[in-house]
């Protein structure tokens, strides 16, 4: 039995963005459950479940939060930061973090399958949230065990479409406190999930409301979803906030929470966002508003013109959809592969995470004969390896345990006359290479569970970011089917090797802040991310500069202080080489504005140290160090 802690183990004092009570509560909940703080438990905790019982109980979940973890992953300092997410009962069903000296305890607390819940390990992030169904991060002697006291921890709850919690978002790190930028794209990443959510109902119109036009579109946004006959289906917890209603019940008509007739909202439906209107809540006022379908939902019939009713349509400028290629080895990869895939050669994309190897895709898609019909993405590596064939292939009812009533169609149905594009294919199953391969060759394939053969025409593009070639010389790719794919191969140049990383930075930001107020890059700002290295390329850039304009947002200005820790400490060692031997005419300006808004931000918050460095959105051993250069100099 184990040793009933003392009353004297008492957690420390807490005042940040959780309440200390919460620190207190947990640490009761873990001395009820007869933990001791000594305890070597945390690298230890229970596997209770195989990765195939996970995968198979856990599919819709996984297949929402795989895609969101991966590019959240890549946003942040990828070596430093495991990403897990756990379900209801506290067991790790999936975890991301490089296999590196620094993550090795991390990646053996968050192994698949792993139990981490209060009962097991006591206080830490992900276990408290369970219970506390809101966003908590606990450092080091906050955490109830000592052997977890090394690290850092920060979790989300994942709430589910009848508005409860089905699971928890968690990332951990042994490098110190977390930033702003950590904790709010964690947030952000969860919220994501739940909208992904959405796309799984069938046929529902969607309908997406905020106060602010620049927040549709995003993770932040009010979510409802209401049937053919205009009866709810389910709604995000923000739209409940936004529509005033608390807790939102089911069933309710459309016309009783706006004011418009259905029918004349189904008119309105389209595929993406591009036609936000005005719709008026019966409870909280105008709202902004767009209204979707999900890809498997019949179109309305249109009534005619005169039915329509009198709404303001607002028409923004769009944002720029086009991609920056202002990048000569860009300009020549995109020319060559357009000559191939006119012609249905299979196109070969290589590159790093993140250099946009999909936007080049819908590119040649765009540009092809194939233009009007569909473009279908799938992420060989997104996707566990029990429901990949299903997700290709399709499958009829009763094919497995959890298909989906009448049987599903698969991606390479769906892109029949239009285009396949099959991303990180280096990740696919040996097994599925060869169904893959019969496919291809035939133009035809059989769903799961079914004998009869169906037709299909699509041209293929392919991504990885893996060397092809070797891994087939490895025995890790068939041969055969290497050939077949392999028509034209391109190589993307990662971010850092681009000549028109300035040009894409302003691209960038226009396209975030075409809907509301324009924000701009100081020039220091500037210099700070045309310095750094940018290891997660496009897709890195794109989540820094959207959540610098955020906290600009009524500055008008970005400046160093809205940059995430890791570019301004890139900056901030490059600047100290450069600089030798330090003389005051020598600085650079960059390293003088950066000192000044240290300066000033220490200051503003009376000398408290830990207050200036959240407010610079940089941890504090860094400000620590800055400091103590600016002393020394």
């Amino acid at each position: 039995m184990r040793k009933i802690s003392t009353p004297s183990e008492t957690p420390p004092s807490r005042k940040r963005f959780v309440d200390s009570e919460v620190v207190e509560r947990s640490w009761q909940r873990s001395r009820n459950y007869g933990i001791c703080q000594r305890d070597n438990l945390l690298f230890e905790a229970p596997v209770v479940a195989s990765s195939s019982q996970i995968a198979e109980s856990n599919r819709l979940l996984l297949s929402c939060a795989t895609p969101e973890m991966e590019q959240l992953h890549a946003a942040l300092s990828p070596k430093d930061w495991v990403l897990a997410c756990l379900d209801l009962e506290g067991v790790v069903i999936s975890s991301l973090g490089r296999r590196n000296t620094e993550n090795r305890e991390l990646n053996q607390v968050f192994r698949v399958g792993a139990q981490i819940s209060e009962q097991n390990v006591g206080t830490t992030a992900p276990s408290c949230v369970l219970t506390e169904c809101d966003s908590v991060f606990f450092v080091g002697e906050e955490h109830y065990l000592e052997e977890a006291r090394q690290f850092s921890c920060l979790a989300t709850p994942i709430f589910g479409l009848n508005g409860s919690i089905v699971g928890v978002l968690d990332a951990s790190s042994k490098q110190g406190a977390p930033s702003i930028y950590t904790l709010e794209s964690l947030v952000f990443a969860a919220r994501a999930i739940e909208n992904r959510l959405f796309a799984q109902l069938g046929e529902v119109l969607l309908v997406h409301v905020h106060h602010r036009l620049d927040i549709l579109g995003t993770p932040m946004e009010g979510l409802l979803a209401f049937d053919p006959a205009g009866k709810l289906r389910c709604a995000n917890r923000i739209a409940g906030q936004l529509l005033k209603l608390g807790d939102i019940q089911i069933g309710l008509d459309f016309s009783e929470l706006f004011d418009m007739p259905f029918i004349h909202a189904a008119c309105y439906r389209r595929h993406d966002l591009s036609a936000p209107l005005r719709l008026r809540s019966h409870h909280s006022g105008e709202l902004h508003a767009c209204i979707t379908m999900t890809p498997g939902q019949k179109p309305a019939r249109r009534e005619p013109a005169k039915l329509l009713p009198a709404i303001v349509a607002e028409q923004p400028p769009a944002p720029q959809s086009r991609p920056c290629l202002e990048d000569p080895a860009l300009q020549d990869a995109l020319g060559r592969a357009r000559k191939a895939f006119a012609h249905d050669i299979p196109v070969l994309v290589n590159g790093e995470t993140g250099t946009g190897k999909e936007v080049f895709a819908r590119l040649l898609h765009e540009g092809s004969k194939r233009a009007g019909e569909a473009f279908v993405a799938i992420n060989c590596s997104s996707i566990p390896a029990s429901l990949i064939e299903s997700e290709l292939f399709g499958h009829v009812e009763g094919a497995f345990t959890g298909s989906r009533k009448g049987g599903a169609s698969g991606k390479i149905e769906e892109a029949h006359k239009g285009t396949l594009f099959l991303d990180e294919i280096g990740d696919m199953p040996l097994e599925l290479q060869g169904r893959l391969l019969r496919v291809l060759q035939e133009r035809s394939l059989t769903r799961l569970g079914s004998s009869q053969v169906i037709k299909v025409d699509c041209a293929l593009i392919c991504a990885t970011h893996r060397d092809l070639k070797q891994l087939t010389d490895n025995g890790g790719f068939r041969e055969d089917l290497y050939y077949r794919i392999n028509g034209l191969r391109v190589a993307l140049p990662a971010l850092r090797e681009r000549s028109d990383l300035q040009a894409l930075i302003g691209h960038l930001l226009r396209a975030e802040t075409s809907t509301h107020r324009s924000v701009q890059l100081n020039s220091q700002a500037l210099q700070a991310l045309l310095a750094y290295r940018w290891p997660g390329n496009i897709r890195q850039l794109y989540q820094t500069l959207r959540l610098a304009a955020a906290l600009a947002e009524n500055e008008g200005e970005i400046g160093l202080q809205h940059l995430p820790d890791e570019v301004l400490e890139t900056c901030a060692v490059q600047t100290e080489v450069e600089l030798g031997t330090p003389q005051p005419q020598e600085r650079t300006t960059l390293h003088a504005t950066e000192l000044r808004a240290i300066k000033a931000a220490v200051e503003a918050n009376g000398g408290n140290l830990s207050a200036a460095a959240r407010s610079l959105g940089i941890g504090r051993a860094t400000l620590y160090r800055k400091l103590k250069g600016m002393e020394d100099s």
